[in-house]
């Protein structure tokens, strides 16, 4: 038998002024009274899109929304006969608020299971915003944008192809004296959920790092920031450190994690700035 599903994205906007937010959950709602929540619990994957944001913060939000859809639910289970109490009471739940955690506006689905169709809306809106390299490095490089400006840093580097005319590489972030390149930085996202995509993408790097290194075209600091797999994940963390390693073993090449305090990952930075640039 189908039922008719209202839902509604949970997003997490912890600086209003941007607009900016990252879809961190689901919450629907069944015309048969089911009521189905879901949250990401990864904490790591909410930060790295805020690089400057207290993680507390995020935290003590998510346990904040848990804790009142958790009450809901209960609600919701008590009264599950009043379709039309459920029915207002959902709609009071995703109204605009003016905090850091917001509802989008509702959709509407036809499902056979509640919670086939909580998974099928968790996988395609908040999963699915993880789940490219080109994607997540866009992230890491518009994170680290931010770190640097926060900093009175980002004015001093630009976008720019290092190497040759037949083979030039491009760099989002790369410091000039004189014109010439004396530090690059490349955010590289190396979270893969599979050992052989993190091995994958590494090798790409290496392989263009092992080119310009071959060219003398490297920067005098070359800096890579990798965003490292979930914790707890052996085989994710082997490959991750096997091309954080190679990539070491070239001249001029430094890595660091993603996960560092946003203050460590700023001294790594400025380590490699010229003195008569500092």
């Amino acid at each position: 038998m189908k039922y008719i599903c209202n839902y509604s994205i949970l997003r997490f906007l912890p600086y209003p002024e941007t607009g900016e937010f990252v879809n961190i959950g689901i919450v629907l709602i069944a015309n048969n009274g089911d009521f189905r929540f879901k949250i990401e619990q990864k904490r790591q994957r909410v930060t790295n899109f805020f690089p400057s944001l207290d993680s507390k913060i995020f935290r003590r939000a998510r346990r904040e929304i848990d804790a009142e859809l958790a009450r809901l639910s209960g609600f919701f289970t008590q009264n599950r006969s009043d379709i039309g109490v459920l029915l207002s009471t959902f709609k009071h739940l995703i109204h605009p608020r003016e905090t850091m955690m917001r509802f989008s506006d509702p959709g509407t689905m036809a499902t056979d299971n509640a919670d086939i169709a909580l998974k099928t809306l968790f996988d395609h809106y908040v999963n699915h915003s993880f789940a490219t390299k080109e994607y997540q490095e866009t992230v890491l490089e518009k994170q680290l944008g931010r770190l640097l400006s926060d900093s009175n840093l980002r004015q001093r580097y630009s976008d720019r192809k290092l190497g040759t005319i037949e083979y030039p590489v491009k760099f989002p972030f790369v410091l000039c004296e004189n014109q010439t390149p004396v530090q690059a930085i490349k955010p590289i996202h190396l979270g893969h959920d599979e050992p052989s995509k993190i091995l994958e993408h590494g090798d790409a790097w290496i392989s263009k790092v092992r080119r310009l290194s071959a060219a003398g075209q490297l920067a005098d600091d070359t800096l890579f920031i990798a965003g490292p797999p979930e914790p707890g994940m052996p085989k994710l963390l082997k490959a991750y450190r096997e091309i954080s390693e190679e990539l070491k073993t070239f001249e001029h090449v430094r890595v660091i994690s993603y996960a560092e305090d946003k203050s460590e990952i700023l001294r790594e930075i400025k380590k490699g700035i010229p003195p008569t640039l500092q």
